[in-house]
């Protein structure tokens, strides 16, 4: 007949210092057995040692960094996001043939730096010529200067590796000065309200990700979809998708155990977990309290305002 999981939410949007206190005042709180988080990796990293002193099941479902899931306490959904990459740069590199690329990255994130280098590896190791590799910051606002400069290098492909704020800026700056080249991202352009913001902008780009709305078809993600649009009048996105993993995987573990529960032996049973039984992708595996890679679409936005699988102009 099943248990009825309580949800307790609280926001704390981008400032960590509110998820930090969020985070103490749950743990504080012995009726809660496991909490759910963070998109942003620095928050998420900030909330580990919390959930560790205070052995409070920590299920991550939007930030990525190797070496977040912490056993027993500390575990993932959210596949970390590099092979994704690594595996659309190599179709890029197949299908495009570039012979020169330049790069944007995120300078003061290491995550982001971590994989754009390795998409760059991929790139050089198929022949192209590294032009540039230009550094932005995460919270810049101005792109002219950064556009102006990659443009000036003449690349045939120009790889926008960074944080979502300076990816949106740095795409909608090149198009605005007439650059007509291919572009490539990561998933920071997948949400809608990226869309309807930039629209026409970022149409045509080539991302990877392991959901989509029309192109994940599973039963399990078509019935999420119907029921996030009867909900929400909208889409569900990526994270979204993520977010309901997390809470799927935390039933999973509370359904194993036996007694009174309690989070020491829920912590225990979520680490245990090798595959999570509910999910979007027609089957998602977690080793040591990672998500592994599931499936992965390589897609565009297109004039249409739809996310569809990408194909060579």
């Amino acid at each position: 007949e099943g248990v009825t999981l309580n949800m307790l939410v609280k926001d704390s949007g981008t400032d960590a210092a509110r998820a930090v206190q969020a985070m103490t005042q749950f743990a504080a709180d012995r009726t809660v057995l496991a909490t759910t988080c963070c998109i942003i990796t620095p928050i998420a990293g900030a909330l580990v040692p919390i959930a560790m002193n205070n052995k409070l099941p920590l299920v991550i479902y939007g930030a990525t960094r190797d070496g977040l899931p912490q056993e027993p306490y500390v575990t993932s959904v959210v596949a970390l996001p590099g092979p994704q990459e690594v595996m659309m740069a190599r179709r890029l590199a197949e299908e495009l043939k570039p012979k020169r690329v330049a790069y944007y990255v995120t300078g003061d994130n290491d995550i982001f730096l971590t994989r754009a280098h390795a998409v760059k590896a991929v790139f050089e190791e198929a022949g192209a010529e590294t032009v540039a590799e230009i550094s932005t910051l995460a919270n810049d606002t101005d792109f002219t200067g950064p556009a102006t400069q990659g443009m000036g290098t003449d690349p045939d492909l120009i790889m926008v590796m960074t944080t979502q704020q300076p990816a949106v800026g740095i795409i909608s700056a090149l198009r605005q000065r007439g650059y007509e080249g291919v572009i490539g991202t990561s998933e920071v352009i997948s949400p809608p309200a990226i869309y309807q913001k930039s629209g026409e902008l970022i149409e045509n780009i080539p991302f990877a990700l392991s959901f989509q709305p029309g192109l994940s078809d599973s039963p399990e993600a078509l019935a999420f979809i119907e029921a996030y649009q009867a909900k929400y009048s909208q889409l569900p996105d990526v994270y979204s998708a993520q977010g309901y993993t997390a809470i799927h995987y935390i039933a999973q573990g509370m359904k194993a155990l036996d007694g009174d529960p309690t989070r020491e032996k829920l912590a225990e049973e979520l680490w245990k977990i090798t595959s999570i039984e509910h999910n979007l992708y027609g089957g998602q595996e977690i080793v040591n309290g990672q998500a592994q890679i599931p499936e992965t679409l390589i897609v565009n936005w297109n004039s249409n305002g739809e996310v569809v699988l990408w194909e060579k102009q």
